[in-house]
């Protein structure tokens, strides 16, 4: 399967991001939600935490959404195991966007990320992003609930996976009450599935 994505490797940007840590996974066994992202932006590298971009989407829809009670910033993303939602990244090296990712790079977070899924076991699991869940799946996708759960085995069913729009503020096809309305679907998902 054939996959285009763009490429223009910067090198002064390559140079950055290659000083830049990656982020740390918020995970546990059992979680409700796992949100997975592309990587992290060279903005939530420099500042150690998750969907930390300026105008970013992500943080302020979580809440309208009814994930959590209480408006919680990029600071606070450790905090959300507490919710039993979990953050990790198909690819954990910092860089501008994705089209400063080899395909490699992404093809290999795949199978990484997949073992990461089957030893914690999420019920459901969120793909932030149409073109992260295609690269993960090798196949292209619909945003919504997908067909398949993943991973299944050893008397495990598999999470159900969801896939929306980048909450980046770069993802300009779909505007901030447009990603709301997939939270907000995302949310019922997760209620139904853990029995809320």
């Amino acid at each position: 399967m054939s996959l285009a994505f763009p490429s223009r490797y910067d090198p002064v940007a390559m140079a950055t991001a290659a000083k830049l840590r990656p982020l740390q996974d918020c995970l546990r066994p059992g979680l409700d939600l796992v949100f997975v992202g592309i990587n992290p932006g060279i903005h939530s590298a420099t500042h150690g935490h998750h969907y930390a971009g300026p105008g970013n989407h992500f943080w302020p829809l979580l809440y309208e959404a009814g994930f959590v009670p209480e408006r919680l910033t990029a600071g606070d993303d450790a905090r959300l195991i507490d919710y039993n939602i979990g953050l990790t990244n198909l690819v954990q090296r910092p860089s501008r966007g994705i089209a400063d990712l080899s395909r490699e790079e992404l093809e290999a977070g795949a199978p990484r990320l997949r073992d990461k899924l089957r030893r914690y076991r999420p019920r459901v699991v969120c793909f932030n992003g149409k073109a992260i869940y295609e690269v993960f799946a090798g196949h292209r996708c619909a945003l919504g609930l997908q067909p398949e759960r993943l991973p299944a085995g050893a008397g495990f069913e598999g999470a159900l996976v969801y896939v929306m729009p980048s909450t980046s503020p770069r993802g300009a096809s779909y505007q901030r009450p447009e990603k709301l309305r997939f939270f907000r679907e995302l949310k019922r998902i997760v209620d139904r599935e853990v029995g809320r």
